[in-house]
């Protein structure tokens, strides 16, 4: 009886299905690597441009209205690293 029940669990523990994981074209370690750079220069770049714009004569001298372009253009940066983060923290596909 007891050859029968070790049987069966060598039979169980061989058929049950091991996921198999594809080797991706970018590892996760490779992906974080290059977000880190891209978050870097696009931080860079979008304080670069937001620092131009609003030092020529787009932004008016109103209290008010600088407020706000300080407010969105502050906040806006945050869409663009949104999209690295999430191609960066992807798991890797199982097959």
């Amino acid at each position: 009886m007891e050859k029968d029940a070790a049987a069966c669990y060598i039979i169980i523990m061989t058929d049950t299905p091991t996921k198999k994981y594809n080797k991706p074209w970018l590892p996760i370690r490779i992906r974080k690597l290059i977000g880190l750079v891209l978050m870097l220069a696009l931080i860079v770049f979008y304080a670069m441009v937001v620092m131009t714009v609003a030092v020529t004569t787009s932004v008016p001298e109103n209290g008010l209205i600088e407020f706000f372009y300080y407010l969105v253009t502050g906040v806006a940066w945050v869409v663009p690293a949104a999209a690295i983060i999430y191609w960066m923290q992807r798991p890797d596909e199982a097959q």
